[in-house]
């Protein structure tokens, strides 16, 4: 597991976010609002991811600085081309709620020769301030169920193995909401592309599909 800082004024993904959902304090985003404990089958449907996704189609802010982001801070970690996730994840952890429907692998929603092969890697993007009670939790050695909290501020994005290690979160015990995002990453010496589909959007795991390149 890697922490890659970043410069929030260069790369203040917060403050769209922000002015897409009219607020000016993403972790009181529960005020007010009230949702059932997600399923799996539920945990893409609030109001606040579809604002997500449709803002992210029709303007191009974050698009563009998640394009820039993408290139001068997560390329350099590979030295080489890299394979990106084109719409990053959008989550949000609201109190006495959770955020991703089940504990799982990512590679338990791919092919898993395919996954062996690319070795994938997931990128964990807070723009509000984690605690134990509102972030991912995560084995540290795959298979022993050695759950920890992966604790990062907004200016943090954390490299870390989702395909392999198990992970889930908790009830959000705290008066704090989580929002981030995450995105997968395959340098290109190792991608090929895959014809199954992801399990929200039906979008193969394809260039031009769930991917580009950077």
């Amino acid at each position: 597991m890697k922490f890659i800082r970043y410069d929030i004024h260069q790369y203040d993904f917060a403050g769209i976010i922000k002015d897409w959902f009219n607020t000016e304090c993403l972790s009181k985003l529960h005020v007010g609002n009230n949702y059932q404990v997600f399923s799996r089958q539920q945990d893409q449907s609030t109001h606040w991811h579809k604002q997500y996704y449709t803002n992210f189609r029709k303007d191009p802010r974050f698009s563009e600085l998640y394009r820039d982001f993408l290139e001068y801070v997560i390329k350099p970690q590979y030295g080489e081309v890299i394979i990106c996730q084109k719409i990053p994840t959008f989550r949000i952890h609201l109190p006495n709620n959770i955020a991703v429907g089940e504990w799982h692998r990512d590679r338990e929603y791919r092919d898993k020769e395919w996954a062996a092969q690319v070795k994938e890697l997931n990128y964990y993007l807070p723009f509000t301030q984690t605690n134990p009670q509102n972030t991912i939790w995560a084995e540290r050695k795959e298979n022993q169920m050695d759950y920890q909290p992966i604790l990062a501020s907004y200016g943090e994005c954390v490299e870390w193995d989702a395909s392999n290690l198990k992970h889930g979160n908790k009830a959000n015990s705290s008066d704090s909401t989580r929002v981030s995002v995450d995105f997968r990453v395959i340098p290109q010496s190792r991608y090929v592309d895959s014809n199954q589909t992801t399990i929200n959007t039906s979008m193969t795991f394809s260039l031009g599909g769930y991917y580009m390149k950077i």
